[in-house]
């Protein structure tokens, strides 16, 4: 038994993450045969139960580059009533600077060093900026970052929530290839269904451009008939000049792309591109189910297989149930379709609340998304 989580797994304080990952599975996979000989007592039983559950504590802490950083410099500090990094009363030498730092291992680099907060020191006490105040040295460097919460689902042993860096960096991709996708079909699709539809949908935003400037023109106007003094006056009316002046270059573009009528009145520019609108609703509608379509088709099937995207085997990660068992066809179309259904149905809006419904998962003990909870899935390492 050691309160030492290195020395619990078997490992040097300079272990990669893999080596750390390998002792691990190698620790738990030697206490499960443990427990299964016979003639195993009560005592050695309960026994069994407290290493797993210290092999499980020390991979929580070391497999997270935070933590891992925070309890390596809880190691290295010096122990209290002391002045010397080891601890024995002497004065500090080479050996305590060294130990003063993290382990090589748990160093971030890349991707994981750009997006890491940089630590908050602890504020120094007795006006000595952050050194010791008996042997003059300074001490480790602390943060104030909060653990996360111990998780509350209990996945089958030797199977771990993969890291929110990982998923960040899975979703990336994934979310590249949808966007492609969507832009895609968006340039290809609507043309091929309905051969007017690029000049409608121009008309529309020439509609729509004079709309608005026909709005900033009736609001000068107003401002003009309440001003009170000349100033005020004087400010509606170089605000009626420019609406006018957008007024009449909107005014060029939409003649150019065929608006021959174009009223001053906003009421009816409006409904003149409502009526625009509806001629190109029914190759909306096809253009974003055939979006919604490759979207899944990219998404579910390999899920469903191999319980990973493409994005998430480039990082090691996959989905299963929440009770560790293989995805399967269900739970990973019911996961994929949420998100993917919001952000298509919703004009405008629908691609931050299909964001938000994945990204939950970096608020959440459980590492799960809003669409996790609901097709009951968990990302965790492959």
């Amino acid at each position: 038994m050691s309160d030492n989580y290195y020395e619990e797994l078997g490992v040097e304080p300079d272990a990669s993450r893999d080596e750390i990952r390998d002792a691990h599975r190698a620790k738990i996979s030697d206490l499960e045969a443990a427990r299964e000989k016979k003639g195993v007592s009560d005592k050695q039983l309960q026994q069994n139960r407290e290493d797993v559950a210290r092999v499980r504590a020390a991979w929580n802490v070391l497999s997270d580059p935070f933590q891992r950083q925070r309890y390596d410099a809880r190691l290295a500090a010096p122990a209290p009533g002391t002045t010397g990094a080891d601890g024995d009363g002497d004065a500090g030498d080479d050996d305590g600077d060294e130990s003063a730092s993290a382990a090589p291992g748990a160093e971030l680099t890349g991707w994981r060093k750009f997006m890491a907060p940089p630590p908050k020191p602890v504020p120094a006490k007795n006006g000595t900026n952050g050194t010791n105040d008996k042997g003059g040295k300074a001490a480790p460097a602390q943060t104030n970052r909060r653990n996360r919460p111990e998780p509350t689902l209990v996945l089958p042993e030797g199977m771990t929530l993969a890291e929110p860096r990982k998923r960040g960096m899975a979703l990336l991709f994934d979310l590249a290839v949808l966007l492609i996708i969507f832009y895609g079909v968006s340039l290809l699709v609507p043309n091929l269904i309905q051969s007017d539809y690029k000049k409608t949908a121009d008309q529309i935003t020439n509609l729509n451009s004079l709309h608005d400037a026909q709005n900033s023109i009736d609001d000068a106007n107003k401002s003009i008939n309440d001003a009170k003094t000349a100033s005020d006056k004087s400010s509606a009316q170089k605000d009626l000049k420019n609406a006018q002046s957008d007024f009449a270059k909107a005014k060029k573009d939409a003649n150019g792309n065929g608006v021959t009528s174009t009223p001053h009145n906003a009421k009816a520019l409006q409904k003149q591109a409502d009526a625009k609108t509806d001629h190109i609703r029914t190759t909306q509608y096809i253009t974003a189910l055939i979006t919604l379509i490759l979207a899944m088709l990219y998404l579910v099937p390999i899920t469903a297989i191999t319980g990973s995207s493409l994005g998430m085997r480039g990082r090691k990660i996959k989905v299963v149930r929440i009770d560790g068992s293989p995805v399967g066809w269900y739970a990973s179309f019911a996961r994929f379709v949420i998100p993917v259904l919001i952000a298509l149905a919703i004009p405008s809006l629908g691609p931050l609340l299909g964001l938000g419904i994945v990204g939950w998962a970096y608020f959440d003990r459980n590492r799960q998304g809003i669409h996790d909870k609901l097709a009951r899935t968990a990302v965790v390492d492959a």
